[in-house]
């Protein structure tokens, strides 16, 4: 038995676990899983509504109740995880979508030119589009860099939960090495 008993230290000590290595444990694997579900969670729901939501807006203005639905609702997410970022995301939005109000306004007064007003009205036309890119531009790479800074993040919990997959398996093998000991 004298044997067997530093070999069970030598375990818990690995796992920084003391009086109940198993049930330490087990509340450490529980947060580590709930975490991850949360992060997992967190991360579909606002990819659904990225790829739902903004690409359809980026081509034309959410029209429809469920669209309006879905961006109110990846706000409200962004809000709760970054509030100045959903300011700016607010922002950079609005900006984009008076910018393809204007921008369609000046198509409208092109197509209803005649041919001999048209060159007159085609400065304006390039203007406006310059403008529309520009706040497209800028909305995407707020959503790149958002979407970069989560992906990161994921990275970082995806490789904690190797790390500690690789501890267990290290306990594993010792809790087996003591077995095969008895």
């Amino acid at each position: 038995m004298q044997r067997a008993r530093p070999a069970a230290e030598l375990v818990a000590g690995l796992h920084g676990l003391r009086a109940q290595p198993t049930k330490v444990n087990l509340e450490n694997s529980r947060k580590t899983a709930k975490a991850f579900c949360l992060t997992i969670v967190v991360g579909a729901t606002l990819v659904a509504s990225l790829s739902v939501a903004v690409p359809g807006g980026l081509a034309q203005g959410s029209s429809n109740d469920a669209d309006n639905e879905r961006e109110r609702a990846f706000v409200e997410a962004l809000r709760r995880e970054d509030p100045s970022g959903a300011e700016r995301y607010v922002a950079l939005r609005d900006a984009r979508g008076q910018a393809m109000a204007e921008l369609q306004r000046v198509q409208a007064r092109y197509s209803a030119a005649g041919p001999e007003l048209r060159p007159l009205v085609l400065r304006q036309l390039k203007d406006a589009q310059r403008q529309y890119a520009k706040s497209s531009l800028a909305f995407l790479e707020f959503l790149d860099a958002r979407d970069r800074r989560a992906l990161a993040r994921y990275q970082e919990e995806i490789g904690r939960i190797n790390r500690l997959l690789e501890e267990h398996a290290r306990a594993r093998a010792e809790l087996e090495k003591l077995l095969r000991e008895e």
